[in-house]
């Protein structure tokens, strides 16, 4: 741990990006611009602390970024559209900059100023989480937001309904907070059934779902209660859920009408014919056949899923197939970068949990595991996603590769 800090300028520096780092879920609210200033700021501390940083440059962590990187140098020279491709490659140079500035806080604060960063963060959480439950019973959020959508929450995100998404990135954040202060057990079971409840009334069934499976799996490594009392509470978590189905018609016709093909033979296949979504991964599908080993490059799916080559009448919303990304990350890499850049992405992702949970079963840290357990849930096929890329979706999965890999190589 680094109890003092060396000089002036240091100090300054290290203390705005702990502010910074604290503040960070905030700038999800406020918009993308935010986002970016804030990767663009981070990279201004890693330069001004290069000296210190250079001992970054060592780690495994850092090589496999570098791996990452070069295959996506790679990728732009087979680019269909090089101006769209590369601003969002050069802009992974600054979310290296960005993940290394992290781990630097991480290894240096972890046992400081870090846990100022997570009560924040838990701070955070806890004052959504109460306007998504004052939206829930009123139907609208505390500053006057509301969906456009029946069966779907705004709260401080207004017409973009992405605050399922904020929640599944920081809940196991606030749990893992509850845990280090040593929250009793049974305090915490109830914390979990309950957000695992508003999570369902978020009305994001996608991210529901891995919110879900993340705390299935956080609370079968961290949480030390017995077994009878976990399933129970998930059983009383599952009659809840069912419960709001049967007396709620507008999330009975979200959880339930628009996906009951699934549960039919030829289930899946039929609801992918019947869903936009299928639309978006057929043209993928169809888009990486014609362009095995390279793809059409990153952010050229929205050139090439419009033309009429990958219309296709067997999917009843074809004509909806033309969008920024497939929303789902497996189709986005095999469409915008083939074989090659899949097999570089599958590498580089693979290597990166197995580094992190190797380091998790040295050094037991709760933050550490709720991120790895992030990335795992955060590409799992089937179900949509945002673009992996994107600068919203990218930014909840580099802070959690950042915390991840800042603890691999701490002592």
């Amino acid at each position: 741990m680094k109890a003092t800090i060396i000089n002036n300028r240091n100090n300054i520096t290290d203390i705005f990006c702990l502010i910074l780092l604290a503040a960070f879920p905030l700038a999800f609210i406020l918009g993308n611009l935010i986002i970016n200033v804030s990767f663009l700021l981070f990279s201004i501390c890693f330069f001004i602390n290069i000296k210190e940083n250079k001992k970054l440059f060592k780690n495994k962590t850092f090589y496999l970024l570098l791996f990452f990187f070069i295959s996506l140098l790679i990728n732009l020279i087979f680019s269909t559209n090089f101006q769209n491709s590369f601003p969002r490659i050069i802009k992974i140079l600054f979310v290296i900059f960005f993940v290394l500035e992290i781990q630097r806080l991480i290894q240096n604060y972890s046992l400081s100023y870090m846990k100022y960063v997570y009560t924040s963060w838990f701070i955070i959480f806890l004052v959504l989480s109460l306007d998504i439950i004052f939206e829930i019973i009123l139907g609208y959020n505390t500053i006057g937001n509301k969906s456009y959508m029946p069966g779907r929450i705004a709260s401080f995100f207004g017409d973009e309904l992405v605050v399922g998404a904020f929640y599944y990135s920081f809940v196991l954040f606030f749990l893992s907070y509850l845990t280090v202060n040593k929250i009793s057990i049974y305090n915490i079971i109830i914390v979990i059934s309950s957000v695992l409840i508003i999570s369902f009334l978020i009305g994001e069934r996608s991210n529901f779902i891995r919110l879900f499976l993340s705390i299935i799996i956080f609370t079968s490594l961290a949480i030390k209660a017995n077994y009878k009392i976990k399933i129970f509470s998930l059983v009383m978590v599952i009659l809840t859920l069912v419960t709001i189905l049967t007396m709620n018609i507008e999330y009975k016709v979200r959880y339930f009408d628009q996906i009951k093909s699934l549960f039919s033979t030829n289930g899946y296949s039929n609801y992918i014919k019947q869903s936009h979504y299928g639309a978006h991964q057929d043209a993928a599908i169809k888009i990486f056949k014609n362009n095995l080993l390279f793809g059409v490059g990153i952010k050229n799916f929205r050139n090439e899923s419009g033309k009429q080559e990958y219309e296709n009448k067997e999917f009843i919303q074809t004509n909806k197939r033309h969008s920024t990304h497939p929303h789902q990350i497996h189709y986005e890499f095999l469409s915008e970068t083939g074989i090659f850049g899949y097999i570089s992405f599958l590498i580089f992702i693979i290597s990166s949990l197995y580094l992190g949970f190797n380091s998790y079963l040295k050094t037991k840290n709760f933050y550490q595991l709720s991120s790895i357990i992030f990335v795992l849930t955060s590409i799992l096929p089937i179900l949509p996603t945002g673009s992996f890329l994107s600068t919203f979706f990218g930014g909840f999965f580099w802070l959690h590769f950042a915390i991840m890999s800042g603890f691999i190589n701490k002592n």
